[in-house]
This record gives structure tokens, sequence and C-alpha cells, in this order.
């Protein structure tokens, strides 16, 4: 909406140039002084409702009343012609609104041409009728000449619409927008091509050569493809209402393809072809337009995407930071206490209460150096500071040795171990692999009950190796499997168990079993089910003779083996 201090001034400027662009069409009259073949005032007062609001009608109703009052009919045919051009642009600027997305109708290809079919063919039947049937009844046009002057008017106002409406909202929209300094040069020559082609199309240039009777039309088109292209759909529109000036000047003059035409019919005819020329242009405008805008989005998102994924590794830099921190920092005061209860054990009480005291320090003591020690391996894993020692491991054997020697630590007494392992063969890291399978069994151990069983397996599977660790323990709810090896979501897990944990244990024998080219994986059937985690490593041949298959067994604290 205008201000109110400027409200008076635009509505004089707009109707001084609806009533300068009204005389200029009605001088071009010749089926009847009020019906015109071109008639920019359409364009006018379209583009003055969707820039400057319905407010401005005013201007548009008394522009529109001196044009005609000064040419021909009475008051009272004056009035009807200025109601009815008022209630085009009125009714074509709210479809457009309403459907076409109001002033940005150029914006998309789609609503170019809701805009040509609602505000150049469908409103300007408002206007035609009006006034064509107020001269005919006011008897200044015979009802025979009826047909004529009403296509003519609604021609003429139609093809008015769809040329002169698109450049006025687009010299208002995008008037802030210049071309660069390095496109100025190639800007010039666009224009002085569209003029060289115009004049030789429409002009006597072809005459001299022969070509008058050629329907060479058609090469005005490259130029207001090359505008609508490489600058914007306001170039392209300016470029079309020049080609159309220029037509209509030299058809009257007796020149172009539609010389031999009578006058009406070859200036409806220019209209018509320049009307379509306008919409096909501004159309393949917008399509670029969307496609610039849309690398630009792109371009945008690109570049939030990169900053989110600097700050991401930025915050994971700040993480692994103080995971080395922390573990580094919770050494010193870990083997303080150690010792400390070493000293205890030397001079204290020998009372089963004291022992029973000192046993719970030095086990929480052992699990919180493992989690520390977890915690710095993930960090070391994470930074690239871990470097894999392979070598070929028959994994039936080094499993064996792993269950062997928690077993001999006596976490496993509470529990029944069954192993089954099969001589399969895979390239890797004797410690970390122990690491992988010492931290599968601990998970397992956490989240079993006493007396429950674990088992442990070795096969070979195609071209994998593979270990599995499954327990008849809690098991484990659908939605947590995805995330079992990320840090801490073992938080529902906890709420059953009391010896719940961080999930460091599960995310390092992932970052350890990737190193190793491997995947691991958590299956479950749910909570009270168990659950199973199966490592797959690539297989490697045997490097020597190994037994078909051994079994180990361990119950309580004894184990056996047999072949």
């Amino acid at each position: 909406m205008l201000a109110d201090r400027t409200y008076p001034l635009s509505l004089a400027g707009l109707f001084g140039l609806y009533v300068v662009g009204g005389k200029l069409g009605l001088s071009l009259a010749s089926v009847h002084a009020s019906a015109s073949p071109v008639w920019p005032p359409t364009g006018i007062a379209l583009a003055a409702f969707l820039t400057l609001g319905y407010r401005v009608w005013p201007a548009i109703f008394a522009g529109a009343f001196v044009v005609n009052i000064t040419t021909a009919g009475s008051v009272a045919t004056s009035l009807a012609i200025a109601l009815g051009n008022t209630l085009e642009g009125l009714l074509g600027a709210y479809l457009v609104i309403r459907y076409a997305n109001g002033a940005h109708a150029f914006d998309h290809a789609q609503d170019v041409f809701k805009f040509a079919a609602l505000a150049g063919l469908l409103s300007s039947l408002v206007s035609a009728t009006i006034g064509v049937g107020s001269l005919s009844l006011g008897g200044y046009a015979d009802w025979a000449d009826f047909d004529g002057i009403w296509l003519t008017w609604w021609l003429g106002a139609a093809t008015g619409a769809l040329v002169f409406a698109p450049l006025l909202v687009l010299l208002v929209r995008d008037s802030g927008a210049r071309p660069s300094r390095g496109r100025l040069l190639e800007a010039a020559a666009l224009w002085f091509t569209t003029t060289l082609v115009g004049l030789a199309v429409f002009g006597e240039g072809l005459a001299h050569l022969g070509f008058m009777t050629l329907p060479l039309t058609f090469l005005c088109t490259p130029p207001l493809v090359w505008a609508a292209v490489r600058f914007r759909q306001r170039e392209a529109a300016m470029l079309v209402a020049v080609l159309s000036g220029i037509a209509i000047w030299e058809t009257l003059h007796g020149f172009g393809p539609l010389a031999n035409v009578p006058t009406n019919e070859s200036l409806l005819l220019l209209q018509v072809f320049m009307a379509t020329v306008s919409v096909m242009v501004i159309s393949a405008g917008a399509v670029v337009e969307e496609r610039r805008r849309v690398e630009h989005e792109r371009e945008f998102l690109l570049v939030r995407a990169q900053a989110a994924h600097a700050e991401a590794e930025a915050a994971n830099r700040a993480k692994d930071e103080f995971l080395a921190m922390l573990g580094h920092e919770l050494r010193n005061p870990l083997a303080a206490i150690i010792s400390a209860v070493s000293v205890l054990d030397r001079i204290g009480g020998q009372d089963d209460v004291a022992v029973r005291a000192r046993e719970a320090i030095r086990h929480q003591i052992t699990q919180l150096g493992r989690l520390v020690d977890d915690l710095l391996d993930i960090v070391h894993v994470t930074t690239g500071e871990i470097v894999l020692s392979r070598e070929p491991l028959n994994l039936a054997t080094s499993v064996q040795r792993s269950v062997g020697d928690l077993a001999s630590t006596g976490r496993l007494e509470r529990h029944v171990v069954d192993v089954r392992a099969e001589p399969v063969w895979a390239n890797a890291d004797p410690m970390r692999l122990n690491q992988i399978v010492s931290n599968l069994l601990l998970n397992a151990i956490k989240y079993t009950s006493p007396g429950g069983t674990i088992r442990v397996r070795v096969v070979g599977e195609e071209g994998l190796a593979l270990i599995g660790v499954s327990d008849t323990g809690i098991g484990i709810p659908a939605r947590l499997l995805p995330h079992m090896f990320d840090l801490s979501p073992q938080s529902d897990r906890r709420l059953h168990h009391a010896q719940g944990g961080l999930g460091v244990g599960l995310t390092l024998v992932r970052r350890l079993v990737e190193l190793h080219g491997g995947q691991v994986e958590a299956y479950s059937e749910g909570p009270g089910h168990g659950s199973e985690f199966v490592v797959r490593l690539p297989r490697i041949e045997p490097v020597e003779q190994a037994e078909s298959q051994s079994v180990l067994r361990v119950i309580g604290k004894v184990a056996s083996v047999s072949y």
C-alpha cells in the first residue's frame, strides 16, 4: 500500500501515463475511433494494480474517461468505457493475485501461462463487451460492425496486457538490478542486434534483396532468447516492446511481411505475434531464473553443509581431546588408589569385612582402569594413532586363548561359557583381536544373570571369518539395535540391570573391527531373549594345517578342551 504522501503523486503520474498510452493507441484505430489493435493502457492498468494495489483505480478510471471523451462518443459512453477498462484491470489483477502469484507471476513458467490466460484472454473480455456494447447502444457504432469492433477491441486489450504489463511489472520489481560492468558490452551488442533484426525483418531492408514475401519473422526469436538466458526477463520484455514498436512503425509505412494486408488486420496479426513471443520468451526466462535460484540455493546449502561439517569435525576433535585428557588425568589417581589398597592388604585388618571391602575396591578400580584404557583406545583409533600389527591368525586358537585368559581372572565363574571354534584364518592384530573378544565377553557378562549361558563360536562363511558371542541375558529392544555401537546407547538396558555402562567397550569393538576391514552387528529378538554380536573379518587361506574342530567348555573355574 502506498504511503499517503506519495499517493496523490502516484495517481497523477499513472493518470498521465494512461492518457498518453491511450492516445497513442487510438491514433492507430481504423475500424472505429474507440477500438485500436494496439492498446497499451490495458497493460498499464494491470501493472499498476499488481504493483501499487487496487487503491489506484481512480487514476485508471479518470484516464480512460479522458481518453474516450476526447476521442468519440458521449459522456455516458465514455463513463461506460472507463468503467469497463477499470473493471478489466481489477479483475485481471485479482485473478493473477489469486491464481498466478501476483506480481511474481513471472517467476515460474506455469504462472506465466496462467497470467496469459487470466489477465490476457479472460479479463479483456470485460472491457471489449462493455465498451462495444455501450457504443452500439449509444448509437456511436453500427450493430452490423459489432463483431469486427469487438474482436479488434478484445485482441488489442489482450495483446496490450501480454506485451506491456510484464514490461512494466518487471521494470518496477527489478528497478535496482543493473548488469555488471563486464556485461555492458554484451548488453549493447544484444540491443544492437535486436534492432538490426527488427529493421531487417519488418523494414525495407529485405525488400531490396527480394525476401519481402518470405516468412522470416522467426529471426526475431534468437536475440530474445539470448536476452532471457544471458540477462533477466526484464531485458527480454524490453526487447519485445522494442521489436513491437519497430514492427508497427514499419508496417504503417508499407514495409514488412504484412505490408499488403489491411492496416487493422496487419496490426492485429503483428500484436498477436508479439504477444505470443512475449509469453514464450518470458516463460523461458522464468525457467532460467528458476534454475539460477536452484543453483544459488544449492550453493548456499553446500556452504552450510561444509560449515556444519567443519563444526562437527571441530566438535569431534574437542571430544577426542577431552576423552584423552580425561583418560590421562584418571590414570594417576587410579594408580594411587590401587597402591593404597596394596598397602592396606599388608597392614590392614584381615577380618572378612575388611577383606571384602578391599576386594570390592580392587574390582571397581580394575573396571575403571579398563574403562579408561578403552576410552584412550577409542581416541587413538579415531585420531589414527593406532597402527595394527597384523599377522595370519588361526581365530579358533586366538579366541580360545582370549576366553581362557578371561576365565583365569574369575570373571566367568558365575556363567556357563560354551566355545565352538573351527580353524578359520584371518590377517589380524593378536592384541587388538583379544580386545575385541574380551569386550564382547564382558558385555555378555554384564547383561546375563548368574547361571546364564554365554556361547562363543568361530566359523567360516564364504570369504569371511565369523566370531559370534551370544548370551541368554536381558536382550536388546529393537529400536536400540542400530545404536548399540555408539557411545551411551545403553540407557534403557541399564534400567534393567545394575551393571550398565557407557557402551565404550562396544564402541571400541566397532572401531577395531573396522580397522581390520570387517564389520560387527548386533542381533536380538527383544527384551528377555538374549543377544548376539557377530564380527565378520576378511578370511585368508590357512598358513598351517589345523584341526577340523575344537570345543572349549568353561564351567565355573574349570576349563577343558576336547578335540
